[in-house]
Parts: C-alpha cells; structure tokens; sequence
C-alpha cells in the first residue's frame, strides 16, 4: 500500500500539476502575444516609439495563474530582423521593427514536490511581432489624397508637422501669372505651406480643374461614410494608376465631416505631431491616404500612403467649416508613414505597414 501510494500520488502529481504548468505557459505565451502586438503598433523609427512600445507592452492587462496574477518583469526588447540581434534601447531606432516580448513565472508545485526535490517550476514564452512592410491596402483609406513627385519612401518628400493639401483650392488658369514657374498663382486660394513647388506644377500641368484630389467616389454622402465609417472599399496598390477613379470638383460640405471626425477624439487641442502624441488621443484625428504623383492628364501614379492629422479648433471643433470657403484647400499635417490599426509606422519601402506574429 506504501508503494501504491507514493505511485498515486506521483500520478496525481503529473495530472495536476502537470496540467496547470500547460494553463500557466498558455496564459503567459497569450500575454507574450498580446504584449509584442501591442509593443510593435507603437513603432515609428523613433526613440520616443520606443519607448511608448516599451509602456504599451508593460500595460498589457492579461494575466496568469488562472487570471489572478499579473505578469512581472517581462523582457521586452528590439530587432532590425527576426533573428535580431535584440536591444531594449536602441539609440538612433531607424529600422527597427521587430518586438520580441519573453516572460517567465514561477508556478508553484502541489504534488510533485511529494516525488521530487522541486517546489516550483518556472514557465517561460516568448513572442515576436513586426511592423510588416505593404504594397497595397484592401480597403480603409480615406477618400482623400496627397501630392509629391518624390517616389523615394518611406515618407516621399514629406515632412512630418508639415500642412498639405488633402483638397487642392479651386484651380483657375486664367489667373494673372498662372503658369508653370508661378503654379500657386493658378489657384483662387493659396496651397497649403507644404506643399512644394514641384507637386503644385503637377497639380496645375496635369490635374487643372479636373481633379482636386478626392477618389473613389464622387457622391458627398459616400465619401461621408468613407471618411467617418472607414467603409472605402477599393483596393489601392502602389505603381498603379487611380487616374480611373480620381473624381472631379472641389467639395466644400466634406468640411462638415471633417469636424466631425476632428471631434471623435479626445485630443481638441494639439496641432502639433509631437504635442499630438504627446498627449492622450484615440487616433480619430488621423487618416490616411495615398500618396500620389500626376504624372500626365491621364495617369496619376500611386507612390504609397501616409497619416494626416486633422486641423482642430477644440472640441466639438469646426475647424474646417469656419476657414474654409468653396475655393480653399483642406490642410491636414503630415504624421508619417500610415501603420494599419495604429496610426503611424515605421513605413518600410512604401510608406505603409501592418503589424503580425511573427513568432
């Protein structure tokens, strides 16, 4: 009986314990997970990315030990490449995308300590996640779009806390002094101040007044919907023509659904990039578009994506409908390089990214 028992309690010790070391490592791979997705979608190739990636990762809520437990101390660190090498720091952080998020948690034993000299066992996972570079986004962008002749990414000839058209003005040729070294002049308002000289001449040479930028659709009710709801559906890839599905005229009421998305965030006071960030937001103010370079009167060539924070004036904000006007542009700031489901990215080669598992 002796012998028995020590044999039962030594399978016992397996059926137990050895089924909550499979619970336990389950829940910490799951905040591993978590973490390392979390971690990746605030990457921008910046030092402050990193360290919002580092927060991100830390505030994860997810637990162990049957969900009573908080995970403590993970190892959270970052790559230029799946197989690393991996720094908790990096100090410039231009090209890194990888997150590699490691855990460990001591279980405590019940049984099995009765059969072997071992009160805990420490359960470990791992998970990697990177911002993966892309070509064509499915569906999501607003209706809107932006200029360069700079095919270069990620960022195209932008500069970050730049203002640029989103909605060109109204364009008018027959403006004293409208012409190629002069394009500003062709328009009824000024361009937006980011606007270079290059990308106003391709406006004016080969958008004239059939294009101000907006694609997709030309009802203002859908492109509503596209702008509030994220509902835009057409597949947009870099190297293609959307010269088919630019649409015409200058669409002053979009200026009310701007506000409104404007509104739909928590940040009514940051016309800044960095003062954006900086302070608490939901991301609302940002949208994304590609970035697009006319290249004749029947091709406009898509080069890739970007975000553009909207202009506020507080909250509700009616930034857009009190210094807009039937002939202005719509300005929006540059923020980089479009990360799908966060924002801003590190960008890759065309501007775009999307964040995955990758371990």
């Amino acid at each position: 009986m002796a012998a028995s028992a020590i044999a039962l309690i030594a399978v016992l010790g397996l059926a137990v314990d050895v089924g909550r070391m499979f619970i336990a490592k389950n829940e910490t791979q799951a905040y591993c997970d978590a973490a390392a997705l979390a971690a990746a979608l605030k990457l921008d190739g910046t030092t402050t990315g990193i360290a919002n990636a580092t927060t991100a990762a830390q505030n994860v809520p997810d637990k162990w030990n049957l969900n009573s437990t908080s995970v403590s101390s993970p190892t959270i660190q970052f790559g230029t490449s799946i197989s690393g090498p991996w720094v908790s720091s990096p100090n410039p952080a231009t090209g890194y995308t990888y997150v590699q998020v490691s855990a460990s948690v001591p279980l405590g034993l019940l049984f099995l300590p009765m059969v072997v000299a071992q009160s805990t066992s420490n359960i470990t996972a791992h998970a990697i996640a990177a911002q993966v570079s892309t070509n064509t986004i499915p569906q999501g962008l607003a209706p809107y779009s932006a200029v360069s002749t700079n095919p270069t990414g990620p960022n195209f000839g932008l500069v970050v806390g730049n203002s640029y058209d989103i909605q060109w003005p109204q364009f008018n040729g027959s403006r004293g002094g409208c012409g190629p070294s002069n394009p500003s002049r062709c328009f009824n308002s000024p361009p937006c101040s980011g606007d270079s000289v290059s990308s106003q001449m391709a406006v004016v040479t080969d958008w004239g007044s059939s294009n101000n930028g907006y694609w997709g659709s030309n009802s203002n009710s859908v492109i509503a919907q596209e702008l509030l709801d994220n509902i835009q559906m057409e597949t947009v890839s870099t190297g293609t023509n959307i010269a088919p599905v630019l649409t015409n005229g200058n669409k002053n009421s979009e200026a009310i659904y701007l506000d409104q998305r404007a509104s739909q965030d928590i940040n009514g006071t940051d016309n800044t990039v960095t003062g954006y960030f900086a302070d608490p937001n939901n991301l609302r103010r940002l949208i994304a578009v590609p970035i697009v370079d006319p290249t004749s009167t029947t091709s406009t060539t898509v080069l890739g994506y970007g975000s553009f924070l909207l202009y506020t004036n507080g909250l509700p904000s009616n930034y857009y409908t009190s210094n807009t006007n039937g002939n202005s542009p719509f300005c929006a700031i540059y923020a980089g390089p479009y990360n799908a489901g966060g924002g801003v990215g590190t960008g890759g080669q065309n501007g775009a990214t999307y964040v995955r598992l990758m371990q």
